[in-house]
């Protein structure tokens, strides 16, 4: 009997408890509806965040209140949100953390609402590279095939027919000299988001990229893999070097139909250039 009356005092006590939890949810929630945060607080509240749940919380929150702003006196708000971000991608301790901050930030370029791009690709490609990866080490990975993932997604704003962002605010080469070197020690798939990155710029003819990129390219261009040979032609358009004209030419004759569509495309880009 007595240890029938623990159990019941122990479930009720449980139950209390969650009830307990519920109103006091319950309360919070009703109170961030009558007394909403200030952007100040937001901020605060941004800066302090520990997980990728409150970071977006936090994020929304600040986006209710700047639609509701006049547009001139939005920028501030934007750039402060910007730098917040970047904070979280390069400094966080926390992976999930800091991808939550690049998806945050990537968006945020992608809706035309920050006002100097090539400083988003400089904090992602800062963020790609700083990332210890290790050869067992899988969640290193991710995390930098994730980012490379969005600097490739944060050139979408400049492609027509609806450009977000003029050419004129196009980052420069230099942002993405770092990038390079991974390609040597790069899985496949990895060279393979490096190569969509590099294929986005204009012109390949530094010295800081071709030192790592030509020689993939050129591996690539004769690859058995035909998937290879079809992904490299948008490279070798954009490396003025006999070499690789040569190897892009090669291809418009290619015995796969998609490889030569590729090259005949790739070749077009390189005589308007």
């Amino acid at each position: 009997m007595s240890q029938s009356t623990n159990t019941l005092l122990i479930d009720n006590q449980n139950r209390l408890t969650t009830s307990m939890q519920n109103i006091i949810r319950g309360l919070r929630k009703l109170s961030n509806r009558l007394y909403p945060m200030s952007l100040s607080e937001l901020f605060a509240q941004l800066d302090e965040a520990t997980t990728p749940a409150l970071l977006t919380r936090t994020v929304n929150s600040i986006s209710d209140l700047l639609w509701k702003l006049p547009v001139k006196e939005q920028g501030m708000i934007r750039k402060n949100l910007v730098n917040t971000l970047s904070d979280h991608i390069l400094l966080a301790t926390d992976a999930a953390l800091r991808l939550e901050a690049a998806s945050w930030l990537r968006l945020l370029l992608q809706a035309g609402l920050v006002k100097q791009p090539e400083a988003v690709f400089v904090t992602l490609v800062t963020a790609a590279i700083q990332v210890p990866i290790e050869q067992s080490d899988e969640e290193a990975l991710h995390e930098q095939k994730a980012l490379l993932k969005s600097i490739f997604q944060c050139f979408w704003p400049f492609r027509f027919p609806y450009p977000a962002y003029s050419r004129e605010v196009f980052p420069a080469n230099q942002v993405f000299f770092p990038l390079a070197p991974l390609i040597n020690h790069a899985d496949y798939e990895t060279q393979d988001m490096l190569m969509g990155i590099f294929a986005e710029l204009p012109a390949l003819d530094d010295a800081e990229i071709l030192e790592y990129l030509l020689p993939i390219a050129l591996q690539w261009s004769s690859h058995s893999d035909p998937e290879r040979r079809r992904r490299i032609p948008n490279i070798l358009a954009r490396i003025h070097q006999a070499g690789t004209q040569d190897a892009l030419q090669r291809l418009l004759t290619d015995t796969d139909p998609p490889v030569r569509e590729s090259a005949k495309s790739a070749a077009s880009y390189a005589r308007s250039a």
